[in-house]
């Protein structure tokens, strides 16, 4: 246990920091348990603060605010709400700063704070299936399709009928199939958001504190060159007629493809940091850049073909 604090705090701010750090916690999660789709941002953001306790306090508060908002949220909320509170954030608020104090690059942070989510999830998922004997991707489909029900009624009391109504089913059919077969990647996805969302805010509140940690700017994010076989290789694995393998390749290529949109992302903040954009325009290009289908394709198409064109590095002309 880290007893002094790495900035020289003394105990007695260390434990109000902690206590503080418990209520903001809490109050960010239980908005999301309470309120899910106005709550998902805030949810998504209560792993800051155990996460910047952890770098400016040392590891006592930050283990203080975990436990006790899991214990919290346990209480209120119950078991499920505890375990997928610490679950979702003890990693986030624990491994992440760990990571980033042992020099660890934002790519890595990110992968390995990822992959602990991933690793966690998948066996507390799997133990609690064979405890209880459900059979959890069962129940993730009757989930989705429950909602799906749910979304056709609506549009059936808004007056859809006919052809129209059969379509609509059989598109939220096709749809529902889909979210149940990448429901692992989509999982992977939202931890990557989380845990760089919360990374984001870490480098903007300790810029000024003179810590021993470098984050580095997304725009010099840069994907492994070994990553394009991954993609191929889950590509060619989709062409099998066997859902044994075509189901986790599929999830693969969502993965790859999310990591090269991020490389794709890179490359446009390096475009647009070079040019005279006011920044309500750049929050609306972004803006614009995530919620358009097409645009975030044409993103990763460009993140991948990155690999051979470097965008980021000034061409320099040759006098004739």
């Amino acid at each position: 246990m880290n007893i002094e604090s790495p900035t020289g705090h003394n105990l007695l701010i260390r434990l109000k920091a902690a206590l503080l750090g418990v209520v903001g916690s809490f109050v960010l999660f239980a908005a999301y348990l309470a309120v899910p789709p106005i709550g998902i941002f805030s949810g998504m953001l209560a792993p800051f603060p155990a996460a910047y306790n952890r770098l400016v306090y040392g590891r006592m508060p930050s283990l203080i605010i975990l436990l006790g908002s899991t214990a919290a949220i346990t209480a209120i909320f119950g078991f499920f709400a505890g375990f997928l509170y610490f679950g979702m954030c003890g990693m986030i608020s624990y491994l992440m700063p760990e990571l980033l104090l042992l020099g660890f690059s934002c790519s890595r942070t990110l992968f390995w704070t990822t992959a602990a989510n991933v690793a966690f999830f998948a066996v507390g998922f799997i133990a609690y299936s064979s405890v209880s004997g459900v059979d959890l991707q069962g129940l993730v489909s009757n989930e989705i399709s429950g909602s799906i029900k749910q979304a056709v009624a609506i549009y059936e009391k808004a007056g859809v009928k006919g052809e129209d109504l059969d379509l609509l089913k059989r598109s939220m059919a096709t749809g529902a199939d889909l979210l149940s077969k990448l429901f692992p990647a989509l999982v992977a996805t939202l931890f990557v958001i989380i845990a760089g969302g919360n990374l984001a805010l870490l480098k903007r509140t300790t810029l000024k504190l003179n810590l021993p940690i470098s984050i580095g700017e997304l725009n010099t994010f840069r994907t492994p060159d070994l990553l394009v076989w991954v993609l191929i290789t889950a590509g060619f694995a989709m062409l099998l007629p066997t859902s044994i393998i075509t189901t986790p390749a599929l999830n693969i290529l969502l993965v790859v493809s999310m990591i090269y949109f991020i490389q794709g992302m890179a490359v446009v903040g390096t475009m647009i940091s070079k040019s005279s954009v006011s920044a309500i325009v750049r929050i609306i290009l972004y803006v614009m850049l995530i919620i358009q289908p097409y645009l975030l394709a044409l993103i990763a198409g460009i993140g991948l073909f990155d690999l051979w064109v470097d965008f980021r590095t000034p061409k320099t002309q040759e006098n004739l």
